[in-house]
């Protein structure tokens, strides 16, 4: 008996849609995925959330957003685990690594420091998280996202008063944060982050007389580092995406640069741009050289008198920063200085960083991605050049880049890849590595019109 889908006198078999023969997935990675992304969810909406209870429920402490913070990581954790797939022992043996650290610094300082043992554990748990989920979800996920980002800043900057009685984003972070209410500086922003207006107006159309958008992340640094991280998906997943997802990324990527009016934002955006040839044609190491460079040019600049001192502005920011890291001592390099001092220098990423984890996390930091990114993909080695500079750009002037609100997405992104790139053990022996069959054993394939992959 002939099949159903076959005419007898046909002379060619009748060809199945493509979504036919997708192999189907398992209900339970099904699962995973969808547990993946809700996760992923919570990272990016938490705050948001616990600012609504605190403003229409009940006051919150400090104490409810580190459990917060905590459960979210502990489910990326849970969800990366029970998958077990795309290399997940190399972030198992990352994250034992970072908590064997932070006992010993620890010990070191004499005191426990659980803020550092969440920024060192926030990489390897999204990165295991990310080894859940296929390229074709993250993007999917992503522009979801935006959607509901620009739909909370056009909220913000329409309806500053209906946005901040409904969220009392002041309140939120006197009472979970620590700081005064009259630290609350921004003139007509009551009710919003503490830097919504700045004293000189906003850089991009100050016609409008819009403050700057915090959408879901409630401050405007947050925001313009969103901005960054969804430029990166744009270079790396350009050649795969459908131009309509293209255009809506663009646009409503330009939208909250504009509604964030953030000068990193927009100087990450120019840095990106301008290094897309070295993801491609540079030498696979070349992303670290990223940030040596901007240490040597920024102290080469202080020398020259060439960045002022104080001010609001980009170049006071940077001037800043390389001030706090010129005046790093050996104990802070090792870790050894309290929590209380290290949180002073938080205006100073770089410095955050170093005093908080050590030399060796600072450099596990800046060289593993790159390292582990080496002899993989394309799509690897642009994603390690467009973050490196976006971090290297960022170190100077803010911590804000180990924020769970945005980092939690950057490290799924690469836990994708690296899993998407991961190869079987082979006859070597050897895991992982980009081991390509030969030229006379490959099947021959008639030529297909190129389409998206996805979006």
């Amino acid at each position: 008996m002939l099949p159903a889908r076959q005419h007898p006198t046909s002379q060619h078999p009748v060809r199945q849609h493509p979504a036919a023969e997708r192999p189907a997935v398992a209900p339970a990675a099904l699962r995973l995925r969808r547990a993946a992304l809700a996760v992923l969810w919570l990272a990016v909406l938490f705050n948001i959330a616990l600012a609504w209870v605190n403003a229409q429920l009940l006051p919150i402490g400090g104490t409810v957003v580190v459990a917060m913070q905590g459960m979210v990581m502990a489910l990326a954790l849970a969800v990366g685990l029970l998958h077990r797939r795309g290399g997940w022992r190399r972030w198992v043996g990352m994250l034992a690594a970072a908590a064997m650290l932070w006992l010993l610094l620890c010990v070191v300082r004499q005191s426990i420091e659980l803020r550092f043992l969440g920024d060192a554990v926030l990489i390897p748990a999204f990165a295991l998280l990310g080894t859940c989920l296929a390229p074709r979800d993250l993007l999917r996920w992503l522009v979801a996202a935006q959607w509901v980002i620009g739909a909370g800043a056009a909220w913000e900057l329409v309806q500053p008063a209906s946005f901040a009685g409904t969220f009392n984003v002041t309140g939120y972070y006197v009472n979970t944060r620590g700081l005064a209410a009259d630290s609350f500086w921004s003139e007509g922003g009551e009710g919003l982050f503490l830097n919504v207006e700045r004293p000189t107006g906003r850089n991009l159309l100050p016609s409008t007389g819009f403050n700057r958008a915090t959408s879901v992340f409630l401050e405007p640094v947050s925001l313009g580092n969103w901005t960054s991280v969804v430029l990166i998906v744009l270079v790396l997943w350009w050649g795969r995406m459908g131009r309509g997802t293209r255009a809506l990324l663009i646009a409503s990527d330009l939208f909250l640069l504009f509604a964030c009016d953030g000068r990193f934002a927009l100087v990450c955006a120019a840095g990106i741009l301008l290094g897309l040839p070295f993801g491609r044609w540079a030498p696979r190491g070349w992303p670290l050289v990223y940030l040596p460079a901007m240490i040597a040019t920024l102290f080469a600049l202080r020398a020259a008198e060439l960045l002022p001192r104080g001010g609001d502005t980009f170049a006071g920011r940077l001037r800043k920063g390389v001030d706090y890291l010129g005046q790093l001592r050996l104990a802070d390099l090792l870790g050894a200085q309290p929590g209380a001092q290290v949180y002073a220098n938080a205006d100073a990423g770089w410095a955050y960083l170093l005093q908080s984890q050590s030399l060796i996390g600072f450099l596990a930091f800046w060289l593993l991605p790159v390292l582990m990114a080496r002899e993989r993909s394309s799509e690897l080695r642009r994603f390690a050049n467009a973050t490196a500079i976006y971090f290297a750009l960022c170190m100077p002037i803010s911590y804000s880049f180990v924020s769970i609100k945005t980092v939690a997405v950057v490290f799924a992104l690469f836990g994708c890849l690296l899993a998407a790139a991961h190869r079987p053990v082979s006859a070597t022996g050897l895991s992982g590595l980009p081991i390509h069959p030969r030229a006379g054993r490959a099947r021959s394939q008639p030529p297909r019109a190129p389409r998206p992959a996805f979006g």
